[in-house]
């Protein structure tokens, strides 16, 4: 699986990452990061939607030999990357396929891909060839209102393996330095957690111990389609999520042990 990281974070994980972030705070520290790691540079939008310098932009494309991405928050910013001929993907997510045919006959290079088409990549991979990005430790679009985090498009570090066919590039929310770090270890190297989810996604809303999840969650999760917010009646991410909580494991341990003696 490819992993885009922050330019902020050590050098020891730039050196591992396939791809690297920087934000457009540090856009001057580019060309130096460049120069050292020689590697995709994705450069994110301001936060403080501070307008794009193209001028500097076109400087650092030139400095980076053309492997610069620009991230474009508007369909303004777009336009204008189209126009001067630039690599660009959208910042926002696409949520349909109808969305993901905009982005891609727009010349995006890649598209983050939101719900419900999250939970149907097989199909959606045979039909498109616009490369996909996701953050599988985020379950939802915190710009929408959302149902059941458990619902959610998070993804555990187990099974990073099952979307390698399926999903270009994993990068993680916005976050500390020690945290995405971290995060990286658990997802691109240790591939395992098992302690609580909601240490590792903040937003899941739930105290599910990872090692007791049902292994075979992500079978069902792959090709679903979201069906339990389209009229469907599959509970299983609701399910595994509650039977590994920490509460049912509590009083299911006295009862496991006491059918051991049996």
């Amino acid at each position: 699986m490819n992993f885009c990281l922050r330019s902020r974070v050590s050098k020891k994980f730039l050196e591992k990452a396939s791809e690297i972030r920087v934000d457009y705070r540090d856009k001057e520290s580019i060309p130096d990061i460049y120069h050292e790691f020689k590697k995709t540079i994705i450069l994110f939008p301001a936060l403080n939607n501070e307008p794009y310098d193209w001028k500097e932009i076109l400087n650092y494309i030139i400095l980076c030999e053309g492997n610069l991405v620009i991230s474009c928050p508007t369909q303004e910013i777009v336009n204008e990357a189209k126009d001067k001929k630039l690599r660009f993907m959208y910042a926002t997510e696409a949520r349909t396929e109808w969305e993901l045919e905009g982005m891609e006959k727009e010349g995006a290079e890649y598209a983050y891909v939101g719900m419900p088409l999250f939970f149907n990549l097989p199909d959606i991979r045979d039909r498109h060839n616009i490369k996909l990005r996701t953050i599988p430790t985020v379950a939802y679009n915190h710009h929408y209102p959302h149902g059941d985090p458990a619902c959610g498009q998070w993804i555990r570090p187990e099974d990073v393996e099952a979307y390698e066919d399926l999903i270009d590039v994993m990068e993680f929310e916005f976050c500390d330095v020690p945290r995405e770090e971290t995060l990286y270890k658990v997802y691109a190297i240790d591939q395992q957690w098992s302690t609580r989810m909601d240490i590792l996604i903040d937003d899941i809303n739930s105290n599910a111990l990872n090692r007791y999840i049902d292994p075979s969650l992500i079978d069902a999760r792959l090709t679903c389609g979201q069906r339990c917010y389209m009229g469907g009646h599959c509970h299983f991410c609701k399910t595994a999520l509650k039977m590994a909580s920490d509460d049912m494991i509590k009083k299911l341990t006295p009862i496991i042990e006491k059918n051991k003696k049996i």
